[in-house]
């Protein structure tokens, strides 16, 4: 197998922390002067600036400078913090009733978009109004929502959300910004707003021209809430695809900020003296494969009739098995990312669950020849009697991924390689961004349900419900009926529908801790999916920019506001 260069690198002793999912990440304090321009490269251009349309990774990378400014933000501790409101509502001052239906939100006073338009509860009101829209196109940020069953707004700057049942992500659903009822459209138009692309926002720098496939610049917002930021003048995201031309950029001084960068830390930091550093922060990001569970391709989206292969559990433990996890994490991605087996690898809820399926080449043999398929004249294991498929299928699957990113072509690689041994047959398949993470309207894939394995990173926030309701509860199975749902899988359990449940009315932490443990214990039990690793953020800074943060639960503009250059 062919060693390419790749994104996530070495990391130095940095670790997630089992209580706020934070770490104390790199910060800087600004320079004394401001303006000037920094140029961030991406290795891939993002297809809107709004947030609640895309739940890929990419999105976010400039979104956070613009767009996502809301009533709070999750600091580089993993704690909330307010932004445009006044202070977190909490019972101790009033603004969370005791019974906890009731959220008091308070704006700061003056408030303005980026248009010179007053910013008001009413504003806050129309973002509910947008995200409780099951018609709005949102793809992520969501939940909780459908619950407010009132929105009273008093006066200009109060906001009064009434909710039908208790909801402890109320901080989280106001974290990523808010959208201006008098500059964009009607809540059920959302996917088609021309505020997708060119919003109108409270954030620090306001977007001046978007050259497709080239570059996104953005000006200082003069009516950012924080007095005399931003201090820079303009930034400018550089769409960059190839590694090398990324890193000859920070070499040559055109760019501040590149995200992953491609080459390992001692390496970078070595061609780059003088020029740029890597850092390395903990991250959230969680390398997993998803199974089909519903036959694909028969024109039925929903979970009724089972996979023809991997319907059968026994042969998705047997690919568990096949699969040299140690291997795999510090062999071929060279020790850069760390073991997960579940969903909740970090933050509060971390959950330490042992691997049940580890690589076991027999066992995995075992599995195979109890389940009906045996070894083919190729090395490819046909049908004999098999649970689902007919005799003669042969044990050939499609694992899809996303393209452009080198430690998941990697990944795809070795997995290959150790199903082969076994006798499975996995043939590559990467899409674009848009394909992969594309909608059921759009006849995505994993959406409609025509795909056999799905490999690519997924993460969350200090507030995991929405995540994981959504992709975990049997009530969000895709369909025509109900096409924004997140269970790619296909997966029915109804304990896990009541742990789910659980998790998300109470408010007791350990409460919800062990119930999300529940859930990730049913993943392990019965396999919808597999986990890999747990990647590690890492960005290449220029030595002259000056006053950022970095943060786990952020992006690489998170606290542009706050960056200067020497």
């Amino acid at each position: 197998m062919k060693i390419k260069m790749f994104t996530l690198l070495v990391i130095l002793g940095l670790v997630l922390s089992a209580c706020s999912g934070g770490g104390n990440a790199p910060a800087t304090e600004p320079a004394s002067s401001g303006g000037g321009t920094a140029v961030l490269i991406l290795p891939e251009e993002p297809t809107t600036l709004n947030y609640y349309l895309a739940d890929a990774a990419i999105v976010r990378q400039a979104a956070d400078a613009t767009s996502m400014t809301g009533l709070v933000t999750i600091d580089e501790t993993g704690n909330f913090v307010p932004t445009l409101a006044q202070e977190i509502p909490t019972t101790e001052n009033g603004g969370l009733s005791s019974d906890y239906l009731t959220v008091t939100w308070k704006l700061k006073e003056g408030l303005k978009w980026s248009d010179g338009e007053a910013l008001t509860s009413d504003d806050v009101k129309f973002t509910v109004e947008v995200l409780s829209n099951p018609n709005s196109g949102a793809l992520v940020g969501t939940s909780g929502f459908d619950l407010i069953t009132k929105t009273e707004t008093p006066d200009d700057t109060t906001i009064v959300l009434t909710y039908s049942e208790a909801y402890p992500g109320y901080l989280d659903q106001f974290a990523y910004g808010l959208f201006p009822r008098h500059a964009t459209g009607k809540p059920e138009e959302m996917a088609s707003w021309e505020w997708n692309r060119k919003p109108v926002v409270a954030g620090p720098f306001v977007l001046s021209s978007w050259e497709s496939g080239k570059s996104l610049s953005f000006t200082r917002n003069p009516n950012y809430y924080e007095a005399g930021k931003p201090y820079l003048d303009e930034i400018v995201f550089e769409i960059v695809p190839e590694p090398a031309a990324q890193t000859a950029m920070m070499l040559n001084g055109e760019a501040q900020m590149q995200l992953w960068p491609g080459e390992f830390k001692a390496d970078y930091d070595t061609l780059l003296t003088g020029k740029a550093q890597q850092y390395l922060i903990p991250g959230i990001w969680n390398m997993a494969i998803d199974f089909n569970l519903s036959a694909p391709f028969d024109g039925d989206p929903t979970a009724s009739a089972p996979h023809p292969i991997l319907g059968d559990i026994r042969v998705r433990q047997a690919i568990a098995h096949a699969i040299n996890y140690q291997s795999l994490q510090q062999d071929v991605l060279k020790g850069s990312v760390g073991d997960s087996t579940n969903p909740f690898a970090y933050g509060w809820y971390k959950c330490e669950l042992p691997r049940q399926n580890g690589y076991d080449v027999e066992a995995a043999n075992k599995l195979l020849d109890e389940a009906g398929w045996v070894m083919g004249d190729d090395g490819i294991r046909v049908a004999k009697g098999a649970k689902y498929a007919e005799d003669g299928t042969r044990l050939s699957l499609e694992l899809q991924g996303y393209t452009a990113f080198d430690p998941l072509q990697l990944t795809e690689e070795f997995i290959v390689e150790n199903l082969k041994a076994v006798g499975i047959e996995a043939r590559i398949q990467n899409y674009d961004f848009s394909i992969i993470f594309g909608t059921f309207e759009d006849n995505s894939p994993r959406a409609v349900g025509d795909y056999d394995m799905l490999i690519f990173d997924r993460g969350f926030t200090t507030e995991p419900q929405g995540y994981n309701f959504d992709a975990y509860h049997s009530s969000r199975i895709p369909t025509a009926e109900n096409p924004t749902g997140g269970n790619y899988f296909r997966w029915v359990n109804s304990e896990v529908d009541a742990a789910l449940e659980a998790a998300g009315t109470s408010f007791d932490s350990q409460t919800r801790k062990d119930a999300y443990c529940k859930v990730g214990q049913a993943v392990l039990d019965e396999l919808p999916q597999v986990y890999l690793y747990l990647f590690q953020d890492n960005y290449g800074i220029a030595d002259n920019l000056t006053g950022y943060t970095l943060n786990t639960w952020g992006s690489m503009s998170w606290g542009v506001q706050n960056w200067k250059l020497k």
